[in-house]
């Protein structure tokens, strides 16, 4: 009888706003984590079912304006695009413009 040795993956461990190297605009973050609690509570779903903060942070560092860019972030599908990316795109746009200062 012989067992099989299981094999170790290398798993990447999960970013997270806390590990995150800090390349990312904090200010913008804010303002993102901000527009996802305002939808949620419209909604009257959880934050984190809108975007996660992986995703939020992503947005903050790529900082999409148009929606083939935002579907290049994880966490955003055609599906989240089309529910909440105008709204995240259009506060990306005023944040990089400065009109929302």
């Amino acid at each position: 009888l012989q067992l099989a040795v299981p094999r170790i993956q290398n798993i990447k461990p999960r970013q997270t706003a806390r590990s995150y190297g800090g390349n990312y605009d904090k200010k913008l973050f804010a303002k993102l984590r901000k527009l996802r609690k305002s939808i949620a509570d419209e909604e009257n779903i959880p934050p984190f079912v809108v975007f996660n903060d992986a995703t939020l942070i992503e947005m903050a560092e790529q900082c999409p304006v148009r929606a083939n860019d935002l579907l290049l972030i994880n966490g955003v599908g055609e599906r989240k695009l089309e529910r909440f990316g105008d709204a995240f795109m259009a506060l990306i746009r005023e944040h990089l413009t400065g009109f929302d200062d």
